[in-house]
């Protein structure tokens, strides 16, 4: 590998939507992508372990010579990355989600205006959205809604079930009764799920993938001209992911690994 290749990790297919965004701009960069699909969802597990992981992860893309690397999940960047920011500084650059984000979730909001975060557990605990994006606006409201399920039911391609409508109905409810201005995709699985969430409370909807794409492109965009390659890798269940992936990506195969 060479400098040219973009890491990206993310506990299964969410990531993806990452992936698609920055691919669309920079088809010329070689991308590695690793879904952990053996521990997924991140969102119900440990700090500690969420740190595990993702250390693992990273040290692979190092194995690989790979000098960039973008954390296509909320939740490792609300829990685990001010830890691993240290730990890697000398051998990776990474990119975290939420902190990268924030400043341009906050665009348009007035002084008491209510942004939602649909999230997993574990980034909504951590409070991460609240501290980045009242950075740039104090004012505002920041709900936070544990959308616990939502990651299952997109690694399941569970879209029609009639239990999986419910939960999101009842979760944007809580958005609606706050009268939410803006709702975030907390968490990379969630664009999955957009046409259903507008069908129910159809306000804007603000996709960290499509703002770290283009931070990530003014960073390192350069002449390189040659088409980019793209690899898979997953540690568990390479087949599912690959039919979990349609909505986002083409995969054409997904390499298992342990790490």
């Amino acid at each position: 590998m060479i400098n040219n290749s973009i890491g990206l990790l993310d506990s299964g297919v969410g990531g993806l939507s990452v992936l698609s965004e920055l691919y669309k701009i920079m088809p010329n960069k070689n991308y590695v992508f690793f879904g952990d699909t053996k521990n997924v969802p991140y969102g119900t597990k440990t700090s500690e372990e969420i740190f595990n992981y993702t250390k693992d992860i990273l040290n692979f893309f190092v194995s690989k010579n790979i000098k960039t690397a973008v954390f296509a999940c909320n939740t490792t960047s609300a829990v685990a990355y001010d830890k691993l920011k240290e730990y890697f500084e000398d051998k990776i650059k990474i990119y975290p989600l939420i902190q990268s984000v924030a400043k341009y979730a906050t665009e348009g909001l007035k002084n008491n205006d209510t942004i939602a975060i649909l999230a997993t557990k574990a980034t909504i605990n951590s409070k991460k959205y609240d501290e980045e994006l009242k950075k740039y606006n104090p004012n505002i409201n920041v709900l936070g809604i544990d959308c616990t399920g939502f990651v299952e039911i997109v690694e399941n391609r569970l879209y029609d079930n009639k239990e999986s409508i419910e939960l999101i109905k009842e979760k944007l409810e809580i958005a609606k009764k706050n009268n939410a201005k803006k709702i975030v995709l907390g968490c990379t699985h969630y664009p999955y799920l957009i046409d259903i969430f507008k069908n129910i409370y159809n306000v804007e909807y603000f996709n960290p993938a499509n703002t770290i794409a283009q931070i990530v492109k003014q960073d390192l965009n350069d002449n390189f001209n040659q088409k980019g390659t793209l690899e898979f890798y997953v540690s568990k269940n390479p087949n599912d992911f690959i039919l979990s992936a349609k909505t986002f990506f083409d995969v054409k195969e997904a390499k298992l690994i342990e790490i």
